[in-house]
């Protein structure tokens, strides 16, 4: 651990999250809830998807002890695991059932980023929803809980919260939540603990900023996460300092949405260097790549970079609002690839709003270009455009299964035999199911927790996802997005 906490406590809570236990212990969203109920005396002990879905980490307790269950809820997807695994823990995900059942049954519970963008593909399975920053709201849910009142006394005073979303109550009637956005000076900034066993091994994860200014058109960073909240240079290397004393790491995995935003960043490349440790990035913008960070790159010993050209084709990227060309892209790997980089995995979209056919063709000959002239091993990305709730382009249509699989098939083929260049295709069902839960509301949640242990429909769960019935929703309960994120482009 990289702080001291209480063990033991009273309220006993089970954490969720919705992953293998790598890449959940890489969530800083989990590392800080589990602090902030810790302590506040809560015993807080977490569970993971695998390789123990019932049972937890800490004392190996089994969940059913457990009378809170909180979840953890970071994509769309999501959602549907967190519903089937309290199915198969022998606790029904719906919500309403839940209700009406007279046996003794847990309060659930979720927070997370879905709850930045669209709560409600949560409200026919939670009981309640944190909306946003939990880690001050946390305090209020725990001194409610620690009243002893019955469970419909206990929502209604959750419900007072104005960023606590209760479904049983917020369901009628004109109610203004809104979606909490802490002090980054005063909330946590640094991982809890330090895994062998995490993604990021031997890492101390330690934020620089919340929200964004960059303004994607695709993206939710702007629109959901925003205003841009910067920790201090003083307060990162304080977290450094504080970790290094209880702790041992080699790097310092860098957590913001684009690490050349941050304005201290030269600043705190030197610190890193002058304390011995490494760093990473978790994705690098390509316009804000410096010399410095790829030195500072691999000073850690990383050989690898990620960034996000999201297309191969100028003028579409433009469109998505990255105003930087080919030419800058092959320009800064093969500085990368001068200060000893071997590797660069390069994100792309397709099926992005108004893209031909040649526009997607357009990534494998970026992948080509980009591994004939810097040398680099080119692993590309690929996944399907999401219009999600919060961004300029909400009202996009999404491309669809169909399409999808002719626009795969097609850059496979052009990608095939590529030498030093691998295609990595995220999986199409999967996106129609991360479209079908964005835009989700209640009736769409209903179903999901009605129907996950006998099989969802996705058509079905689709039909139910209506956009403009969600977006009433949200502004009934007071989560609209400011008008010039609503809409195409």
């Amino acid at each position: 651990m990289t702080v001291d906490l209480p063990g033991g406590g009273d309220l006993p809570c089970a954490i969720f999250f919705p992953a293998d236990y790598k890449i959940g212990m890489a969530n800083l969203g989990i590392h800080y809830i589990y602090r902030a109920l810790r302590e506040l005396g809560v015993s807080a002990e977490r569970f993971f998807a695998s390789p123990s879905p019932f049972r937890s980490v800490e004392s190996d307790t089994m969940l059913e002890r457990f009378p809170l269950v909180l979840g953890g809820i970071s994509y769309e997807p999501d959602v549907i695991t967190f519903a089937k695994w309290l199915e198969l823990a022998g606790i029904r995900a719906s919500r309403e059932h839940r209700e009406s059942s007279p046996r003794a049954r847990p309060l659930i519970g979720a927070g997370g980023a879905l709850t930045y963008i669209n709560p409600l593909p949560l409200s026919g399975i939670c009981d309640f929803v944190i909306l946003g920053d939990g880690t001050e709201t946390a305090r209020f849910l725990v001194r409610v809980l620690r009243d002893g009142l019955s469970r419909e006394e206990t929502l209604s005073l959750l419900a007072e919260h104005p960023s606590v979303y209760v479904p049983s109550v917020h369901g009628s009637g004109k109610h203004s939540l809104v979606t909490a956005k802490n002090d980054v000076s005063e909330d946590y900034g640094r991982s809890t603990w330090i895994s062998k066993n995490s993604v990021f091994k031997d890492t101390l994860l330690l934020e620089l900023q919340r929200g964004c200014p960059n303004g994607c058109r695709f993206c939710t960073l702007t629109g959901c996460f925003s205003p841009v909240r910067v920790r201090g240079l003083e307060l990162v290397k304080r977290d450094i300092e504080e970790a290094l004393r209880v702790a041992e790491f080699s790097r310092i995995g860098l957590v913001t949405p684009e690490a050349g935003d941050y304005k201290y960043i030269g600043e705190l490349l030197d610190f890193a260097e002058y304390m011995g440790k490494g760093v990473s990035f978790a994705s690098l913008r390509v316009d804000k790549l410096t010399e410095r960070m790829m030195k500072a790159l691999a000073a850690g010993g990383s050989r690898a970079l990620t960034v996000a050209p999201e297309t191969g084709d100028d003028s579409l990227r433009r469109k998505c609002g990255k105003y930087f060309s080919n030419e800058e892209v092959i320009g800064k790997l093969e500085m990368a690839a001068h200060e000893g980089a071997k590797s660069a995995k390069l994100y792309f979209m397709i099926g992005l709003p108004g893209e031909t056919r040649e526009q997607v063709m357009s990534i494998s000959s970026l992948c080509g270009d980009v591994r004939l002239k810097t040398g680099l091993a080119v692993t590309a990305s690929v996944s399907p455009f999401v219009p999600k709730p919060g961004t300029p382009w909400a009202g996009e249509v999404f491309a669809g299964e169909k399409k999808l699989k002719v626009l795969f098939s097609l850059l496979s083929r052009s990608m095939g035999g590529m030498s030093g260049v691998k295609l990595r295709a995220a999986g199409i069902k999967e996106a129609c199911v991360e479209n079908a839960v964005s835009w989700a509301g209640a009736e769409a949640s209903e179903y999901i927790a009605r129907s996950v242990s006998s099989g969802i429909s996705y058509k079905k769960l689709l039909q139910l996802s209506d956009r403009k019935e969600t977006e009433a929703e949200l502004s009934r309960l007071g989560l609209e997005f400011p008008h010039f994120m609503k809409g195409g482009a």
